[in-house]
């Protein structure tokens, strides 16, 4: 099922699509839209990298000289570390595919339950951006201060 909004801008030309002309896609709010938009930049499109690691068992006695003790289990830690930045890579390449220059609201999860207890899956999206020149920008959207506060001793 895909949800979501169709957005056309009538005074841009070419601007808010995709370098190779089609649409972009997008997970950003309407509000974080607007604001990415005010700093002078587009989306491009939504960007993910996934990875599903397994983390070896520890054996029987490694287990046993390390009963009783508390610390850490370096492969499991190492596991979870080469499995996330794995899925950051896979997006990262996405994006550069996709010709942009940044990546904005990443959002990463983490699944254990799904392959068992020794195996982990990362999951990080984002929306891939570019960067306009500044005639793009929107102006400002917030009014100045007419006036200023002064006191009188």
């Amino acid at each position: 099922m895909a949800t979501g909004t169709a957005v056309r801008h009538l005074t841009s030309q070419g601007a808010h699509r995709a370098p190779d002309g089609r649409a972009f896609t997008s997970d950003l709010s309407a509000q974080d839209f607007f604001r990415l938009l005010a700093a002078g930049a587009v989306p491009v499109a939504f960007v993910l990298g996934t990875s599903v690691y397994h983390i070896a068992h520890q054996g029987m006695v490694q287990a046993m000289r390390q009963a009783g003790q508390n610390q850490e289990m370096l492969q499991f830690t190492q596991g979870v570390y080469e499995a996330r930045e794995l899925a950051l890579l896979r997006m990262q390449v996405e994006a550069a595919s996709a010709q942009s220059s940044g990546i904005v609201g990443v959002d990463v999860t983490v699944n254990n339950h799904v392959w068992g207890e020794h195996a982990t899956e990362f999951l990080a999206t984002g929306t891939a951006i570019r960067r306009l020149a500044d005639e793009h920008k929107l102006p400002e959207t917030s009014p100045k201060p007419t006036f200023t506060l002064g006191l009188d001793f």
